[in-house]
């Protein structure tokens, strides 16, 4: 039987956290180091996929070059939570008082967004699309790692609704490297 295996990607330049990396975020050279170690205890995977943000996509090149692994095109549902841009890059305490107000509503209506942000429904309506994608992948090839980010992992293997799945993620870290088995 083919099995899915989810990973969080490297430690990025710039992480603190409650900040929103931006999109272009790329890998730290710990985050680097880290990876090329975590390439060589990776599970037996047909293949590697990944999220098309720098973070994601350098950590799937970095276990591809070091175990042999094949990188199939990055996958643009894979993508982490679409932050709004007024907010990237701001450490929580500099966030604009609307959005530090939208953030405690949020879970009430799960489909209002803030600014050009995503809202929670979107974030988990893509997860779902993806994990359904990915189940038919690992179906006719075979295993399957997926390097994506903490918030949209969380969503992608929760079946809850929208508002209950983001709460449960924010209460279960997912380290940089850790790989789940779904």
């Amino acid at each position: 039987m083919a099995d899915l295996y989810l990973m969080r990607h490297g430690h990025y330049v710039g992480h603190r956290p409650g900040y929103h990396a931006p999109d272009d975020a790329e890998l730290s050279p710990r985050g680097r180091r880290e990876a090329i170690v975590a390439a060589q205890v990776l599970p037996p995977v047909a293949a590697i996929v990944s999220s098309p943000l720098p973070r994601a996509l350098q950590t799937a090149k970095l276990l591809t070059k070091h175990s042999g692994i094949p990188l199939l095109e990055p996958v643009p549902d894979l993508r982490e939570w679409r932050s709004p841009t007024a907010v990237q890059g701001l450490p929580p305490d500099e966030f604009p008082e609307d959005y530090t107000r939208w953030r405690v509503r949020r879970t009430l209506d799960p489909t209002n967004r803030y600014r050009d942000g995503e809202s929670l429904q979107e974030l988990s309506e893509r997860a779902a699309c993806a994990r359904t994608r990915l189940s038919i992948f690992v179906e006719q090839e075979g295993s399957l790692l997926v390097v994506s980010h903490t918030l949209f992992l969380s969503m992608f293997i929760s079946t809850e609704p929208a508002a209950t799945a983001f709460s449960n993620a924010t209460r279960s870290p997912w380290s940089f490297l850790e790989i789940r088995h779904r």
